[in-house]
């Protein structure tokens, strides 16, 4: 019994991670293993094809030039809502700005780009 605790002590204890189900050693509180704990790489597909139908709406009213106030009551949402939905465009793009996500509106294809949208001209 003596050598088995002094076993565990060399190695450290090992826990169950809560996400995948592995075991794993634990150095303190950590209950995610260090696999799991990694972001996940992106497959090398077409951006668009990951937004939503809102924020397609809401890129293709930003390359129209409406203002955050402009686009919520178009879209009968809070100027709060249309902020979040333009910083996870830019996440989900790798754009920093809306000038260069009006500039991605423009170059996307429109197929993948506004299928089913109805746009104003």
């Amino acid at each position: 019994m003596a050598a088995e605790s002094s076993c565990l002590q060399l190695i450290g204890p090992t826990r169950n991670c809560y996400r995948c189900g592995q075991d794993f050693r634990a150095d303190g509180k950590d209950r995610i293993c260090s696999t799991c704990r990694k972001p996940k790489e992106r497959l090398h597909g077409s951006p668009c094809l990951e937004l939503s139908f809102r924020e397609k709406q809401v890129a293709d009213l930003v390359r129209q030039a409406k203002l955050n106030k402009e686009i919520a009551y178009e879209l009968h949402l809070s100027e709060g809502t249309i902020k979040e939905y333009l910083n996870r465009i830019f996440r989900k793009l790798g754009t920093r700005n809306r000038t260069e996500l009006a500039l991605w509106a423009f170059r996307a294809p429109a197929d993948h780009r506004f299928s089913g949208l109805h746009r104003e001209m």
